[in-house]
């Protein structure tokens, strides 16, 4: 295990209920911070490489758990690319039943202690969605609640004064970059983070 481990997740989801939504999707990544500064920063292949991505069954989670299919979010992901639709909402023979979730995030974070920082894009969105989650299925606690981190107030802050969106694409990879594909948008992410710290440290980006 990496000194000073973070991770970072991201759910896609069938509804905006953060309770009760449909999960289509997630990705997680861990990393270490101490990679920002350093002659070996990260990739934006490296980080893909190093990502875990879970699809699961929609259908069971409607009919066994009570989960929640919003049509007007149902109705936004049908204006998405066609390749984010059939990679990210349409059923396929490897999604996974929902229960594999407490497989994919033990595998993410084998022990509360394992990781020091948690970090999803919005804190009041991935996290809730977690927590009906594990609720659901009786898991256990994942990480301390305090080790809850936001991206987006992360990157806002680094760029403090600058005229930076919190969703910038890194340059030079602006076609490479799927948004709304969960793998993409942590990995960018992270890159976000070590970009603008490695601006601010004068290291070379």
């Amino acid at each position: 295990m990496m000194s000073k481990t973070s991770v970072i997740f991201d759910f896609e989801t069938l509804s905006l209920d953060r309770f009760r939504c449909v999960i289509s999707c997630v990705a997680g990544i861990q990393f270490s911070e101490e990679r920002y500064t350093s002659d070996d920063p990260y990739t934006f292949d490296e980080l893909l490489d190093l990502c875990k991505f879970a699809k699961f069954d929609v259908g069971s989670q409607v009919k066994n758990y009570g989960r929640k299919i919003d049509k007007s979010t149902l109705d936004w992901w049908r204006t998405q690319p066609k390749a984010v639709q059939n990679m990210l909402i349409e059923p396929s023979d490897s999604d996974v039943p929902f229960e594999q979730i407490l497989v994919f995030f033990k595998s993410l974070m084998p022990t509360p202690e394992s990781v020091t920082k948690v970090y999803t894009r919005g804190n009041t969105f991935d996290p809730i969605i977690l927590d009906g989650a594990l609720e659901q299925l009786k898991g256990l606690e994942l990480y301390q609640h305090w080790k809850i981190r936001d991206t987006r107030s992360t990157i806002d802050g680094l760029a403090y004064g600058a005229d930076i969106k919190n969703s910038f694409v890194i340059p030079g990879l602006e076609n490479r970059f799927i948004a709304h594909d969960p793998r993409h948008d942590i990995a960018m992410d992270v890159l976000r983070m070590q970009y603008l710290v490695r601006l601010l440290n004068d290291l070379e980006v």
